[in-house]
């Protein structure tokens, strides 16, 4: 079962992050084909790096949502105080 985490990532962070710096899959393989590889391992090459990508924009969005919502109390407790 996927964490909130990676549902949050999936529904919203994906979305941001293609609009920034989109993870085209299509421009990976045809640098992979510029290079003398055998096909399989083109595959696995590409497969890596789309898991990369899910895992690492996962955990950045993961640590920006935390980092927001701490930010984000913080100042809310300032409000209240002054």
């Amino acid at each position: 079962m996927p964490s909130v985490f990676e549902l949050l990532f999936d529904t919203y962070g994906d979305h941001l992050m293609q609009e920034q710096a989109p993870y085209n899959e299509a421009e990976i393989q045809a640098a992979l084909d510029r290079m003398s590889m055998p096909q399989d391992m083109q595959i696995q090459v590409c497969d890596l790096l789309s898991s990369c990508y899910l895992r690492w924009g996962t955990a950045a969005f993961a640590i920006g949502l935390r980092l927001g919502l701490t930010l984000g109390s913080q100042s809310a407790d300032r409000q209240i105080v002054t």
